[in-house]
């Protein structure tokens, strides 16, 4: 018995050895049978490259050719650059045209005092640096008076003489004295060439020009006894082509406000509507008031890219880009500050044209040209009013930089770009 168990016992010491050669036979064959098998794929492969070697490529006529040509310039060089731009753009703007966008999915804070403590922000800017604004005014009323001319004094003369003949009394006196005076005042001498023609509109282009280079200085704490009306007019106008491109985008925006204007005053012309306070007359300046808040409303991009065009390096289109993405979801909000913004207007002028007009009518002067010096002055107080109260809210907006808060556009984003 003890034979056999130690019999035994060596057969189970052996059998581990043997085990350990069956496995490393039985791993060799694995081995052999997968290099085969990648053999015979790399012989296949090679066979399949040699035939696409030797195979010719079909021959097309010239007009294939050159229709595949600008197949793939139209796919390459336009419709992906359409489709990164598309892309890129509702990225940026959640709001859909033609699509309704709730008040919680396109709202975007915009960090502005009150109407009239902005109104007084404005008018304490100008006041704190009103030396060189003064210098502005003087320099631009006595240019705009040599290019431009300024109203006649003996046609508002004959104007008051009329009125004085026809005994208008009251109120109705002096709107139109105001009227009267305003529209021609803005209008110049009216013998203008077409010389001045070109000028005036350069004028005023540099004019805002040096206005934005001196508000942009003092903003930044550049202003005070350093800052000089001298270097705003030397260095302010190397973005004038770009400016002229934005006012030139900004007039065609203003078509179709005059078209209407145009369309109005041809159908009253025609007698198709009464001038005085009929239905007719009424529906036709609601219709107005519309079209002049809708095209304030898509000009607003427009007045914001005037002052970031005078940015170093900006070209008009990117200016565009950037206004319009820092007014999307304020638009409304600044549509409000712009209309505002012609209240202190309205109430400058009546505080000192009416009393001027009421000084003309008691001394019943003739040729001292009171009423044309006073609406020269208003305008050039106008356009420094304008552009400071443009430029001020155009730096709340770049201190506000918050994205529009939008969860479905996004969402819809998300999808296409996949």
């Amino acid at each position: 018995m003890s034979n056999e168990k130690k019999a035994n016992r060596s057969k189970t010491i052996s059998d581990p050895a043997k085990e350990k050669k069956n496995s490393g036979r039985v791993r060799a064959d694995k081995n052999d049978k997968y290099s085969q098998k990648i053999a015979k794929k790399r012989a296949k492969l090679k066979l399949k490259m040699q035939k696409l070697a030797d195979k010719k490529p079909p021959r097309h006529g010239v007009l294939v050719r050159v229709l595949f040509a600008i197949g793939r310039f139209f796919r390459d060089k336009i419709w992906r650059k359409i489709s990164r731009r598309e892309r890129d753009f509702l990225s940026r703007r959640p709001h859909r045209s033609f699509y309704l966008t709730k008040h919680k999915d396109a709202k975007r804070s915009l960090k502005m005092p009150k109407y009239f403590a902005f109104v007084d922000e404005v008018w304490r800017l100008i006041w704190k640096n009103k030396r060189v604004f003064i210098k502005f005014l003087l320099l631009y009323a006595v240019l705009s008076a040599v290019i431009v001319g300024v109203m006649n004094q003996s046609n508002f003369v004959s104007l008051r003489d009329a009125v004085d003949q026809a005994k208008i009394t009251g109120l109705n006196k002096w709107t139109t004295l105001f009227s009267s005076a305003v529209s021609n005042g803005l209008s110049g001498n009216g013998a203008v060439g077409s010389f001045q023609q070109v000028i005036a509109p350069l004028l005023f282009l540099f004019g805002w020009l040096t206005l934005i280079w001196l508000l942009r200085r003092i903003v930044n704490g550049e202003g005070g006894k350093n800052l000089k009306l001298r270097d705003g007019l030397y260095s302010s106008g190397s973005p004038v082509l770009a400016t002229l491109a934005i006012l030139l985008f900004l007039v065609v925006q203003l078509l179709p406000l005059a078209i209407v204007f145009l369309a109005y005053a041809s159908v009253t012309a025609a007698g198709w509507i009464n001038t005085g306070i009929q239905i007719e007359n009424m529906a036709a300046w609601c219709a107005l008031v519309v079209v002049i808040v809708l095209t304030l409303y898509w000009i607003t991009s427009s007045l914001v890219a005037l002052v970031i065009v005078t940015l170093p390096g900006m070209y008009p289109f990117k200016a565009l880009k950037v206004a319009g993405d820092l007014v999307v979801g304020r638009r409304l909000k600044l549509v409000l500050r712009l209309v505002f913004m012609a209240l202190p207007i309205v109430v400058m002028w009546l505080l000192i044209l009416l009393p001027a007009i009421l000084i003309d009518n008691w001394l019943k002067l003739t040729w001292q040209p009171l009423i044309p010096i006073v609406v020269l002055i208003l305008t050039t107080l106008t356009i420094i009013w304008c552009a400071t109260y443009i430029y001020l809210l155009y730096r709340h907006l770049v201190d506000d930089p918050a994205p529009p808060v939008s969860k479905k556009p996004k969402q819809k984003i998300a999808k296409e770009s996949k």
